[in-house]
């Protein structure tokens, strides 16, 4: 919230403050250290087949990134960072984040074997949302090797390995994952199922929730930093143009019109600042109100200038 408003004033509202704080406690209380890393065990992790395990993939990236944030919150606020915070975060002999070298992904959990039936997107999750870097061979591997044990689960699952690669550029297979969620809805009213079966609940708005995360942060290849907004679009399938309406970004709202070849842009309100587009070769275009700008599909960054 605060990367896309701009705004750390929330933090000082209504105890959200308190709310990072009480959290960045909780994991720095609930770690145990290895002689290596802090580990966190017994967790139920996102993949409901498998609870009590110790060191959930996807459960260590969030407290890591939980207390990255409280460290980052803290100084804006003018506050000192609880030392306890900065000691479990930090990217050598921090918190845990299970990696096997050798087959260059992400096991699940401690003893995950590769290849376990799951029950929907959970070691998925650390590359969108949370960001987790990583070399593009383990965000491929991590994709694949998951996709292909994933159970005929929640609808959210495939939107999420679809994004996946869409950011990695595998446009081919990034389609066949975003069709999958389709087969989720139901007639007559297409309304979207927790299950591709009739169990579960009906109007699931978790599925519902990834399929539009699917197009946004997808197709249009959104990401929020705290001083940049990112975009990689691509069309979207069967589509000869896609229009992403009032995408708003410090407090700037932008109009995207997608086709196959190109896509544009027009700040459409804000303040009277200067905004640009800088493409990878680090070309520029002013983003003044009201004019489009037209560029080829690639990545780029929306910033103030």
């Amino acid at each position: 919230y605060v990367y896309t408003t701009g705004s750390w004033d929330v933090l000082t509202e209504d105890g959200a403050w308190d709310v990072v704080k009480e959290t960045a406690d909780y994991w720095v209380s609930r770690v145990q250290w290895d002689g290596a890393n802090f580990v966190i065990n017994n967790v139920m992790d996102p993949d409901e087949y498998h609870c009590y395990v110790n060191n959930s993939c996807f459960t260590n990236a969030a407290a890591r990134l939980n207390l990255l944030f409280a460290v980052e919150a803290a100084e804006k606020l003018g506050k000192v960072p609880d030392p306890r915070w900065v000691a479990v975060s930090q990217e050598t002999q921090g918190i845990k984040i299970p990696f096997d070298e050798a087959l260059r992904y992400h096991p699940e959990f401690d003893g995950y074997t590769q290849g376990t039936l799951i029950k929907q997107a959970s070691v998925v999750l650390i590359g969108y949302p949370l960001g987790v870097s990583m070399d593009a061979d383990v965000r491929k591997n991590d994709i694949v090797e998951y996709a292909k044990c994933t159970d005929k689960g929640p609808g959210m699952t495939y939107s999420m390995y679809s994004i996946g690669m869409l950011e990695l550029g595998h446009l081919d297979e990034a389609q066949k994952l975003f069709d999958i969620q389709f087969r989720n809805l139901r007639a007559p009213f297409r309304i979207w199922n927790e299950y591709p079966y009739d169990d579960g609940c009906t109007n699931f708005l978790t599925a519902v929730g990834g399929f539009l995360q699917s197009l946004l942060y997808g197709y249009l290849g959104a990401r929020v930093f705290e001083d940049f907004f990112q975009i990689r679009p691509n069309l979207l399938p069967t589509c000869s143009e896609v229009k992403y309406h009032g995408v708003s970004y410090h407090d700037q709202r932008f109009d995207f019109v997608v086709s196959k070849d190109k896509f544009t842009v027009c700040r459409t309100s804000g303040n009277s600042s200067a905004w640009r587009i800088t493409g990878e070769d680090g070309k520029e275009w002013s983003l003044d109100i009201g004019t489009v700008v037209s560029l080829s599909l690639a990545l780029y960054k929306i910033c103030s200038s």
